[in-house]
């Protein structure tokens, strides 16, 4: 009689079992479950509990498949446990389109209701998951060097310890290193056709004696060697970063560009951009660039699909050269706007994602420009302080803990 039963007990402990795991996977909850359930309950309230619809999705956000996945199906349980039917658009009494999207600090979840002639939206934003604070000590420190200050507009700066070149809006200056101060030489005047935009920006590179300013819709030629400096309007692609042939085409009427890309990636195309880098690790290339849409897209050995998209850097970046980590770090400001303070940050980028790899450093006002320097150790940053109003030119690099 105990020999019959068991086979029975068997099954019965087999079903408590995956009972028990059914019960332990509802208490680890999905992550999207409690915003899920919401949008869910909006929905329906806004629709008047339709008791059947026809349920699709679209993704613009940077969701993995399998994120994208698991939440396509925590909102369908959820339309299933409301008793809500889901059909074929022929059988439904309203139509529900949900689209992933999302902006720097959120992802947001906007529904289409559409029932009849009208449609109605509810739009549900949810916050970015926290990314893990450094758990150690960071590997690596950003050090920073005050090379010179000043009341008027500061775009880009040149500096080899001897010669100091400041491009300014109206002039290019040119001051020379007097017993360990900076003294000014000459002055040459940036001639241009058509009014500058009120966030003007602007690009100095030198090569030897040759320099070239970036202007929007402007590109001005010369010399240090004896100074001279000849302007003319110009449609040029600028040179990002000339050591690793990084070059795109600046908008002429506004303050970024346009995404088409020249150089060593003449007649390919990204998004519209504020700021870009490139890396070179061996036979490895990385190149990211700072979205107009407030995503930055990291790109491994060509520009058809980003390996890495991240949400939360700000509108200006750059890389730099260390003997640290992977020996190549990105630059990286924090998202905000002109009216607060700015930080910088060191990070990585490997294994299809990013990493902070040193603290953030505080500056007193925002990073207004940030462009790879004279040599690929150093970096470039233009900063206009909040306390003193002043434009700042810093020149940073990264250093090993």
């Amino acid at each position: 009689m105990l020999k019959a039963a068991a086979p029975r007990y068997a099954i019965l402990l087999a079903a408590l079992l995956l009972t028990v795991q059914c019960l332990a996977q509802q208490e680890a909850a999905s992550p999207w479950q409690a915003p899920a359930d919401d949008l869910v309950q909006q929905v329906l309230s806004r629709a008047g509990s339709p008791g059947a619809i026809n349920l699709t999705f679209a993704n613009l956000s940077s969701l993995s498949s399998a994120d994208q996945s698991a939440l396509k199906q925590v909102i369908m349980t959820g339309f299933r446990n409301a008793g809500v039917r889901l059909v074929k658009a022929d059988f439904a009494l309203a139509e529900v389109e949900i689209t992933f999207s999302e902006d720097w600090q959120n992802y947001v979840w906007v529904a289409e209701i559409k029932q009849g002639p009208g449609s109605q939206v509810v739009v549900k934003k949810v916050p970015h998951p926290q990314k893990a604070t450094l758990a150690r000590a960071p590997l690596m420190a950003i050090k920073r060097s005050l090379i010179w200050q000043q009341d008027t507009s500061i775009l880009d700066f040149y500096s080899d310890g001897q010669n100091l070149l400041i491009l300014e809006p109206s002039q290019l200056s040119i001051y020379g290193n007097d017993s360990g101060k900076w003294r000014g030489k000459q002055t040459l005047a940036i001639s241009h056709e058509r009014p500058w935009a009120r966030d003007l920006r602007g690009r100095l590179e030198l090569n030897g004696f040759q320099l070239s300013v970036f202007l929007p819709g402007t590109l001005c030629t010369g010399t240090t060697t004896p100074p001279s400096l000849q302007c003319r309007a110009s449609d040029d692609p600028w040179q990002i970063d000339p050591p690793s042939s990084l070059a795109a085409f600046f908008s002429p009427t506004r303050n970024f560009f346009t995404g088409v890309l020249a150089g060593r990636n003449a007649g390919e195309s990204v998004p519209p951009f504020f700021s870009a880098a490139a890396m070179q690790n061996g036979n490895s290339r990385q190149a990211v660039f700072a979205g107009t849409d407030g995503r930055a897209r990291v790109f491994l050995n060509d520009v058809a699909t980003a390996a890495i998209v991240v949400n939360d850097w700000g509108s200006n970046l750059t890389a730099v050269h260390s003997s640290c980590g992977t020996g190549w770090q990105i630059l990286a400001t924090a998202p905000g706007d002109l009216n607060r303070a700015d930080s910088l940050q060191a990070f990585e980028a490997e294994d299809h994602q990013e990493t902070a790899v040193s603290s953030t450093l505080d500056f007193s006002g925002p990073i207004l420009a940030l462009w790879p320097a004279e040599n690929p150790q150093t970096a470039h940053a233009i900063v206009q302080s909040l306390i003193t109003s002043k434009f700042e030119a810093w020149s940073m690099m990264v250093l090993c803990n």
